[in-house]
């Protein structure tokens, strides 16, 4: 798929869903976008609309870490991460077009 000049949520879906590398990508940006504190304790404690939502937040960045660590996921964890991620389309949309 080309690049497009503006990443739309729905581009980023598709990509998210066909592609690990984004997978990976998006899963580890938005874990930067939580708070230092987030990070160290894998929730979610502030509302500012960046990071991953409270439901998500433990298990994303145990992936996260694992991504970083290790620079993969299992199988299992990879069907999983690419269900969430779906959700984080618009936000990772805003953090590649740099409005975020």
């Amino acid at each position: 798929m080309e690049k497009p000049s503006v990443y739309t949520a729905e581009y980023i879906k598709i990509m998210l869903a066909t592609d690990t590398k984004w997978l990976y990508r998006g899963i580890v940006a938005i874990y930067k976008k939580q708070t230092d504190d987030e990070q160290a304790v894998q929730e979610t404690m502030e509302s500012n609309g960046v990071g991953f939502n409270s439901c998500d937040a433990k298990r994303l960045s145990q992936y996260a870490q694992e991504i970083l660590h290790t620079g993969k996921l299992s199988e299992r964890n990879r069907i999983v991460a690419r269900q969430i991620m779906l959700k984080y389309a618009g936000q990772l949309a805003r953090i590649a077009n740099n409005k975020n």
